[in-house]
């Protein structure tokens, strides 16, 4: 099974880096294929052409995108909120794709500097999930994402250890329903 971690942000100093990546090693250790999709590694313009429609050729990192969420088995979607939402570079990529995500299974990981661990993003990532005919499913809220992962992205509460193990397997097991 393949899972396709998805960083939320382009935003420096960000955080949230450090749980997609964690995702992703536990994930490895599990047997299981994962990879990142790093949007700040990439050039994702502002919507232009979708990648499914006639109209033109999508941007190279678009079509990259694409490729890997269709080879996936499952999306992980490691965002922080940003004002009580998503940020805006993980909405601009999502809308590129729209049949590349049917009956496909997510699942969330969502962080915040304060004590919700990015709930709010999480509601608005479970709607546009829906709407773009995909499965939502599981979830790991991160609250004071700083104590839990020091700046170089080093796991510090060990208490997130267990709960990343069961995260993923609940990631597992819901894009096992999917196939």
């Amino acid at each position: 099974m393949n899972f396709l971690v998805v960083v939320g942000t382009v935003r420096e100093q960000r955080r949230s880096i450090h749980a997609a990546r964690k995702a992703v090693e536990v994930l490895s250790e599990k047997g299981y294929g994962a990879e990142l999709f790093d949007p700040a590694e990439k050039e994702i313009p502002f919507l232009g052409t979708r990648r499914y429609t006639d109209s033109g050729d999508p941007p190279e990192d678009v079509e990259e995108f694409g490729q890997k969420v269709e080879e996936s088995d499952g999306v992980v979607l490691v965002t922080p909120e940003y004002n009580h939402s998503i940020p805006g570079a993980l909405k601009n990529l999502l809308d590129y794709l729209y049949p590349e995500y049917e009956d496909k299974p997510f699942s969330y990981v969502t962080v915040s500097a304060g004590g919700f661990g990015g709930v709010r993003a999480l509601d608005h990532l479970q709607d546009i999930t829906l709407a773009l005919n995909a499965e939502p499913g599981p979830h790991l809220p991160i609250s004071n994402v700083r104590d839990v992962f020091d700046e170089e992205g080093e796991l510090i509460d060990e208490s997130y250890e267990e709960r990343f193990e069961d995260f993923v397997e609940e990631a597992v097991e819901h894009a096992g329903k999917s196939q």
